[in-house]
């Protein structure tokens, strides 16, 4: 197969080769001198596969949902956000998810639906890290294999992260996957995670989501990624056929949990916005968000779904509630009709 060499910028032929018990990728190059042509190799590394197999002895990945144990995620109600999600294409859509995060709902969608499927997000680390997992999954599957979890990696992780220094990409999304998934519930303002509990060994966790990375890749090989403000990004994909799932930061928080500024200004842009669109929506916040935005949005279907507050530890009595607030312009059909 033709392909374009990624060390010498020409084109080649992908070539698998191998050595002993391993699996080398190699491109072929054949340089004519004089009246014969010379086989030059440039070696890309182990086999994809044979990497997979490597990793595979010393970590189970087995249930792996999503790559990052991300702040504020759709994990627990996917389900739920699904169903109206597939309610609204009738036919061949585009699915855009505006506040990317963990991107795990651009992950879950139904490709034969969505057969555009667009993620977002205004953190360029974040977005940084996923065209990574699409562009060099062993690379970086290898590299955070082999870090341990521990207190003092995730201080100069995030330091590092917190210095903004002039790094790579690689560099950018290694950093950033670790000091997401060593943080307290993916926030890295929030210090390291710990959990008391012996049925939950964080670090085994950890390195499921670093070997995760190999087959995540997959999932995203399809997925566009956009690093956009929420106005530009909608502007650009608004269609009849469009359907845009929003999942904001919650205002007055979102500096402390994703280190990016969101006002109710914002909020309320966002709200008159999905007001004036082609396509469909579906908004999910909390009740005090939305009661910043209910002048705006009120006349749309709105459904409140009480919800454990998974960020409240507490020992010895159960945790406190929070009201989960769905939006959206979405005519529901039947649930055979969908799911």
């Amino acid at each position: 197969m033709k392909v374009l060499c990624d060390v010498c910028k020409q084109t080649g032929y992908l070539t698998i080769e191998k050595r002993g018990n391993n699996k080398y990728t190699y491109v072929a190059h054949f340089v004519k001198e004089g009246e014969k042509l010379r086989k030059k190799k440039h070696y890309l590394g182990k086999d994809t596969e044979a990497l997979k197999n490597e990793i595979e002895r010393f970590i189970d990945n087995n249930g792996l949902k999503k790559l990052l144990s991300y702040s504020g995620g759709d994990y627990y109600i996917a389900d739920e956000l699904l169903k109206r999600l597939n309610a609204a294409c009738s036919g061949e859509c585009t699915f855009v998810e505006v506040f990317g995060g963990s991107g795990y709902m651009s992950q879950t969608v139904d490709r034969k639906r969505f057969k555009l499927i667009v993620y977002n997000d205004i953190n360029d680390k974040l977005t940084t890290l996923y065209r990574m997992v699409k562009k060099e999954p062993e690379k970086m599957a290898t590299l955070l294999s082999l870090l341990p979890l521990a207190r003092s990696y995730h201080k100069i992780v995030i330091e590092l992260l917190k210095e903004n220094r002039c790094l790579g990409e690689l560099e950018i999304a290694a950093l950033l996957f670790y000091g997401i998934n060593s943080s307290f519930f993916g926030s890295i303002n929030k210090g390291f995670s710990v959990s008391k509990h012996p049925g939950r060994n964080l670090a085994r966790s950890y390195h499921k989501r670093a070997r995760g990375i190999l087959d995540m890749a997959e999932k995203w090989k399809d997925i566009i990624i956009e690093n956009l403000d929420f106005r530009d990004v909608i502007k650009m994909y608004d269609r009849e056929t469009t359907v845009f799932y929003l999942d904001p930061p919650f205002v007055g928080r979102s500096e402390d949990y994703y280190g990016v500024d969101f006002s109710v200004d914002d909020l309320r842009d966002m709200a008159t916005m999905l007001t004036q669109i082609k396509g469909k929506f579906l908004l999910k916040i909390d009740d005090k968000t939305y009661a910043f935005i209910e002048d705006i949005l009120g006349k749309y279907k709105v459904e409140k779904i009480e919800q454990t507050l998974s960020m409240d530890k507490r020992v010895g009595e159960e945790r406190k509630k929070w009201v989960l607030v769905l939006i959206s312009n979405i005519k529901q059909r039947t649930l055979s009709e969908v799911w």
